[in-house]
């Protein structure tokens, strides 16, 4: 059975083992930019740990309350957080010019030359950062009703003495936030697909299509995207549980491995979504042909 044969859930799952290459390009990419901000951070946090409390329970185990919190404490790490963000800005333009390149492989289903996969990157770059600003304005009503929903939970605080009626309206409220932000992606991610798939170049067309297109069969593409979604926060609390409770001070190498897994599962299934989108996508022009 062909990954094109098989549901887009799975299907997807084996379309990326099939063109691994591309995660495993991405992976190494990340890699060596989180390598690069690590540097600076860890040159200035040092001095920090050598008169900090708060270096035994990082020491003796790793504890990321305090973890978090000696971040706060550390006020002169500027430079290296000016870094990161230097060097998270410049993974984000990477991911969003190899998209072109990462569609056109599952697109066609086989291996791309490497000037294959960089050509059609560029032919697509530009259209992708066309759609990035038409989702940034999208998602001004969705900051919106997160505004609205701190702005009613602080209310519901300081109407009653009772904290818990906040709580529960800022975690549905969350919850709502967070639905709509993963429907807006779905909708932008199925854009980009019609893009390539189409090699549409007016993206208002290709945002027109995938709005209808997503609205007609939301329950359907969104079921897919929310199991990958729950596969990859499963994923991840697994392996941080693991580091966090099982993994020893001392066992550096241990340490390193599974932060770079929990990298590899993150940056995976994201592709494994994008896969699926994309079998999902051929389906729907056959059954529709």
């Amino acid at each position: 059975m062909t990954d094109r044969n098989r549901k887009p859930f799975a299907g997807g799952a084996f379309l990326v083992w099939r063109r691994q290459v591309v995660l495993w390009w991405i992976f190494a990419v990340n890699f060596i930019l989180a390598f690069v901000a690590a540097r600076p951070f860890a040159s200035e946090i040092s001095p920090l740990l050598n008169h900090s409390l708060r270096a035994q329970d990082l020491v003796h185990g790793f504890n990321p309350f305090e973890f978090f919190a000696l971040l706060q404490e550390a006020k002169g790490t500027s430079v290296a957080s000016t870094a990161s963000v230097y060097l998270m800005v410049i993974f984000f333009v990477f991911m969003l010019f190899v998209e072109g390149g990462l569609l056109t492989a599952y697109w066609l289903d086989r291996p791309l030359t490497r000037g294959e996969f960089f050509e059609a990157s560029g032919r697509f770059f530009w259209r992708f950062v066309r759609l990035l600003i038409m989702l940034l304005i999208v998602l001004i009503p969705v900051v919106i009703v997160y505004r609205v929903v701190l702005r009613a939970s602080d209310a519901q605080r300081e109407r009653i003495a009772n904290p818990m009626p906040g709580v529960w309206i800022e975690a549905i409220g969350l919850l709502l936030v967070l639905f709509l932000m993963e429907a807006v992606r779905l909708w932008f991610d199925m854009a980009q697909v019609q893009a390539v798939a189409g090699d549409e170049r007016a993206m208002r067309r290709a945002l027109q299509w995938s709005l209808k297109t997503t609205w007609d069969n939301f329950s359907s593409l969104y079921w897919i995207y929310l199991r990958i979604s729950i596969v990859a926060w499963l994923v991840m609390t697994l392996l941080f549980v693991v580091w966090v409770r099982l993994v020893r001070p001392e066992w550096v190498g241990v340490s390193f491995v599974i932060t770079q897994l929990m990298a590899l599962a993150w940056l995976g299934t994201r592709l494994w979504q994008r896969a699926s989108e994309t079998l999902w996508y051929q389906r729907y022009l056959k059954n529709s042909g």
